[in-house]
């Protein structure tokens, strides 16, 4: 089996929300006007992260094989 580390580097300036609800509600607890911004930003991390973990996951497939 091939050791799997994480490949996204956590950021200790924040916190980790417990889950998306959670995230939802930090986001709703902005100014109205900052809210489109806010989602739409972590979205656009929502996807990258999920672009890194399946690259990483490609790229361990094809050297495992």
């Amino acid at each position: 089996m091939i050791d799997t580390v994480n490949p996204i580097v956590r950021s200790s300036l924040f916190f980790t929300p417990v889950s998306y609800e959670a995230l939802d509600k930090i986001i709703k607890s902005l100014p109205k006007e900052d809210q489109a911004l806010a989602y739409r930003i972590s979205m656009l991390t929502n996807n990258l992260c999920h672009k890194l973990v399946n690259d990483e996951i490609c790229f361990k497939d094809i050297f495992a094989s």
